[in-house]
């Protein structure tokens, strides 16, 4: 590789209910850069729900720039962005690094929210459900009984799905971005 390999990397975070889109989306992205001038390579890295990155190499900033200066790239853009918002990102080099979007990288009052919106519900029907079925225990009981119901049903049932059907939201910036860094 030399220095003027060009590399891009395009994040997507999906829209919820939109993630099946995706895979035919990026096949057909790929093709249409493998039959670019200058195209070197492609690699495709999917997180769990619905964060993916794409990185795809040229062989200089001219070919890159061309490539996604083209109508069938800008369409293909213009398509992902009904279904997901982006990050891309692309640096000239032998040796690259770039910041990837990540949930670490959401509002600390997003993630509150979020996490607040499947706690509450859940929470009041755990406890009434512990109340009720437990009338006779001492209050300190059902709460620990609540507690390990409450904190098991927000690992593996609550919150993924909730986290889920936000993260389009949560990883926005301002101005309808894909985040890359808190702050």
């Amino acid at each position: 590789m030399n220095a003027s390999t060009a590399t891009l990397t395009i994040s997507r975070v999906m829209r919820p209910g939109h993630e099946a889109q995706y895979d035919p989306w990026i096949e057909r992205l790929i093709r249409d850069a493998t039959a670019a001038h200058g195209y070197r390579s492609a690699i495709r890295l999917d997180q769990a729900g619905g964060l993916h990155h794409s990185v795809l190499q040229f062989d200089d900033r001219q070919s890159l720039d061309d490539w996604r200066g083209s109508n069938a790239f800008s369409g293909l853009a213009a398509e992902a962005d009904s279904f997901s918002v982006a990050l891309a990102q692309s640096k000239t080099g032998a040796e690259v690094g770039f910041s990837l979007p990540s949930e670490a990288a959401a509002k600390k009052w997003k993630t509150a929210i979020v996490t607040w919106v499947g706690v509450v519900p859940t929470l009041l029907a755990v406890s009434g459900l512990v109340g009720w079925a437990l009338p006779s225990l001492p209050r300190v009981v059902q709460q620990i009984v609540s507690s390990v119901l409450l904190t098991s049903a927000l690992t593996w049932l609550i919150l993924p799905r909730v986290r889920s059907w936000s993260r389009f939201w949560m990883l926005q910036d301002s101005d309808g971005r894909l985040r890359k860094a808190d702050g």
